[in-house]
């Protein structure tokens, strides 16, 4: 993906599974300069979902289903937040401030929103309708993962992985149960975050259309090299090969 790529769509195969991952990329187009960030900082969490666009790729391959992925920061802009949201141009991170997100005047952040977010999600609407259109409804999986330790934090989150759900509760159990059945692992039901509060982009366009569909996140140490995504590829598509079936 190009820098100023809003998203990526590829088919692996014909199969009935949409993934996407709304956190995929730490890119930052250069007129934004970094947003006044050092390159070390924009390969940290607060940039992007570390291993989740790679782990999205790969549920994709082994599926034979259809990514989409977001091509630019979170930081930029979140796609997972609605218009209006306090922090969908957040002038801080886990405690980092993020300079070129202060004081923006309003015109900047309609400028961000007009240039990012409202592109992205016009393109997966087109997306999933085309996939309807042409290939009927398929299983959603929408992909995010979450650092170990926050800022500040005492101790890491115990979790290993966690489902998060509002509408599709019956998917969302089905994965705990794969998950806990092939690992020691601790998995979060609505952990580390609740999709009943908020889970936008699945409300937005996961919700509306009926789709069957599961939110994953898994703990970044666990997909930070090509290894463990591998392994977490494998293991969450067996679930979702069962759930399915």
């Amino acid at each position: 993906m190009s820098e100023h790529e809003i998203a990526h769509l590829e088919k692996f195969g014909a199969a009935p599974v949409f993934i996407f991952c709304d956190h995929a990329s730490n890119a930052i187009p250069a007129a934004l300069n970094c947003l006044g960030l050092p390159e070390d900082i924009l390969k940290t969490h607060i940039a992007w979902d570390i291993g989740a666009g790679a782990l999205a790729a790969g549920l994709a391959q082994r599926l034979q289903g259809t990514l989409f992925r977001c091509g630019f920061s979170r930081l930029i802009i979140d796609p997972n937040r609605a218009i209006g949201t306090q922090d969908i141009i957040p002038p801080t991170s886990d405690q980092i401030p993020i300079p070129g997100n202060q004081m923006l005047s309003d015109d900047d952040c309609k400028a961000r929103i007009d240039q990012f977010h409202i592109p992205y999600h016009d393109l997966m609407d087109a997306a999933l309708d085309d996939f309807i259109a042409t290939c009927g409804e398929p299983f959603v999986i929408s992909v995010h993962s979450f650092t170990n330790r926050l800022m500040g934090a005492a101790e890491d989150r115990p979790w290993a992985a966690g489902l998060l759900w509002r509408e599709d509760e019956p998917s969302a159990r089905e994965m705990i149960n794969h998950l806990e059945r092939e690992t020691d692992w601790r998995i979060g039901d609505n952990e580390p975050y609740d999709a009943r509060r908020f889970n936008y982009s699945v409300d937005r366009h996961i919700g509306p259309r009926s789709l069957s569909h599961i939110t994953l996140e898994v703990r970044q140490d666990l997909i930070s090299d090509n290894e463990g995504v591998a392994e977490m590829a494998d293991l969450i598509a067996a679930g979702v090969r069962k759930i399915v079936s």
